[in-house]
């Protein structure tokens, strides 16, 4: 499935109507849909040569393997000094099937050419801290230092719909809790506000019941697997509306950590405000980098508060105002680090190392994260969002992401311009200001375009 595959997937994007989906086979309830995108996604920034750093730390030796001496390793000297532009270009299908009028099946399968700088530590990094999904369902059809060409079914699930009862198998996104920048509720698949690829998610491999109760109450229950039976999630969420606002209930056991939280989102007059509570006790073991020995992270509070409001200016301005309190945060002081964070901790193995020693390996692990999804290095952050229509077709928006605890910020203008119905492209920058040690002042700014046409 090589070359007969990418011929297949070119002669269905040539024959695919532009901007919706093509019918290819219907009898009675029974039918198959074919639908798609190309994505162009290309990036230009600073890195770290993943060679460059790993020679600077074999070479300062022990001040990069002792506590008191990590901080002056030559390795970080090498952090962003490499120029990197990168491109991926992605050629999406998606299947929707139909059996009957209850049952039905969602394909997206995806090819992905990857070209320019691949070999970073960051990437590595990323690599290594990514959560294991039960099979990847996905292979890498050519590797090469500066191209890649891998396939993957980004979904795949059967879904089951009664009167009361919906069932879906396979993988999935289940996005849970209400914020609009963080969602510390969101155990499965929640999405970074910086990311540049804001509609993506790895989806999760789970089976999740949906009961349907009366009125907009429903008791979900979700059952996810991991890449290995520890990293198994369980989980239930009852949601209700009680007057005007919307509630949910969770708990659950991730990555063997009770969790248990709520949220809620009412209007607030005009506006609209959200809520997101969650409280965690990790049981796995990590060693801090400033501790000589290994320990259970404490458990730990998330909240997140917002709000938001469209004014009457124009052809209307938007505005979110988002807070997110982190007591899971990695940094120093709980607050003060550098995205190399990563390193300092892993889960307790027996090592042979000395008192006051850190052992530093490319391979962490994402345990050092307690089961949380949302990353950061500062206990507070705050998000300032606008965003106003210019044009029918051209929409600007500003993201401002400030870290309270390392005086540092990020700034994210970016432009949407949906010349058509069946294509998009978006232009931004990613700026970023502050002390080294903190949230965002060790960040390089990149700028990105990024093409997509559906068809």
């Amino acid at each position: 499935m090589r070359a007969g595959a990418a011929a297949g997937l070119v002669l269905a994007l040539l024959t695919a109507a532009p901007g919706g989906a093509r019918e290819l086979w219907r009898r009675g309830d029974a039918s198959l849909e074919l639908s798609g995108s190309l994505r162009e996604l290309l990036v230009g920034s600073h890195g770290t040569s993943a060679s460059e750093f790993e020679t600077a730390a074999a070479s300062d030796g022990p001040a990069c393997l002792l506590v008191a001496t990590f901080p002056d390793c030559a390795a970080w000297d090498t952090l962003g000094d490499t120029p990197i532009v990168t491109s991926l270009t992605r050629l999406r299908l998606r299947f929707d099937a139909r059996a009957t009028k209850q049952l039905s099946a969602v394909v997206v399968y995806d090819n992905e050419w990857r070209a320019g700088s691949l070999d970073t530590f960051e990437a590595r990094l990323g690599d290594s801290l990514a959560t294991g999904r039960f099979d990847e369902l996905g292979q890498d059809i050519v590797s090469r230092r500066e191209f890649e060409w891998r396939h993957v079914l980004y979904r795949a699930y059967l879904f089951l719909e009664t009167k009361r009862l919906e069932l879906t198998f396979g993988r999935q996104r289940i996005p849970w809790g209400v914020g609009r920048l963080w969602n510390p509720i969101d155990r499965f698949n929640a999405i970074p506000p910086l990311a540049l690829e804001a509609d993506q998610s790895a989806g999760v491999d789970a089976v999740k019941a949906r009961w349907l109760f009366s009125g907009f109450t429903y008791l979900e229950a979700v059952y996810a697997v991991g890449a290995r039976s520890e990293d198994r999630a369980y989980a239930l969420r009852l949601h209700g509306v009680l007057r005007d606002v919307d509630y949910s209930l969770m708990g659950g056991v991730f990555e063997e950590a009770p969790t248990a939280g709520f949220d809620l989102s009412a209007n607030l007059g005009d506006a609209a405000g959200r809520v997101e509570v969650v409280w965690t006790d990790p049981t796995r073991t990590v060693r801090p980098f400033d501790s000589p020995v290994a320990d259970d992270l404490p458990a730990y509070w998330q909240l997140v508060a917002s709000v938001d409001y469209n004014f009457d200016i124009g052809s209307g301005l938007y505005a979110l105002v988002e807070y997110l309190y982190n007591g899971n945060a990695l940094g120093f002081g709980r607050g003060e680090a550098n995205g190399a964070l990563g390193l300092f901790q892993e889960r307790d193995q027996a090592v042979a190392t000395p008192p006051g020693s850190v052992r530093v390996v490319a391979e962490g692990t994402p345990d050092l994260f307690g089961s949380s999804r949302v990353v950061s290095t500062s206990d507070h952050l705050t998000g300032f969002q606008l965003s106003y229509d210019l044009t029918p077709e051209l929409r600007a928006s500003f993201l401002t992401l400030v870290d309270w605890r390392g005086i540092s910020a990020s700034f994210f203008p970016s432009l949407v311009y949906s010349p058509f119905g069946w294509l998009e492209l978006t232009l931004g920058v990613q700026a970023f200001a502050g002390p080294h040690l903190s949230e965002f002042g060790g960040a390089e700014p990149l700028g990105f375009l990024l093409a997509e046409a559906f068809f």
